[in-house]
């Protein structure tokens, strides 16, 4: 599985999710969101932006940040 952040300034790098990893709330926000969010914040470089998700079960985890 891989995961990417995309906007009309660029995109992140991709992240490669290791076979048989459980993508939990956990990882998400630990794993994914700490490599993504830094990536994303560059690129916006100081504008705002929405960070959008889909209604996967570790973007609604209660560990993961709201959006």
């Amino acid at each position: 599985m891989v995961s990417v952040g995309v906007s009309k300034q660029g995109k992140t790098s991709i992240h490669f999710v290791q076979p048989g990893v459980k993508v939990d709330g956990r990882y998400y926000r630990d794993t994914l969101l700490a490599e993504m969010i830094p990536e994303m914040d560059d690129l916006a470089d100081g504008h705002d932006y929405v960070f959008q998700q889909d209604g996967a079960r570790a973007h609604t985890a209660k560990v993961s940040p709201p959006t």
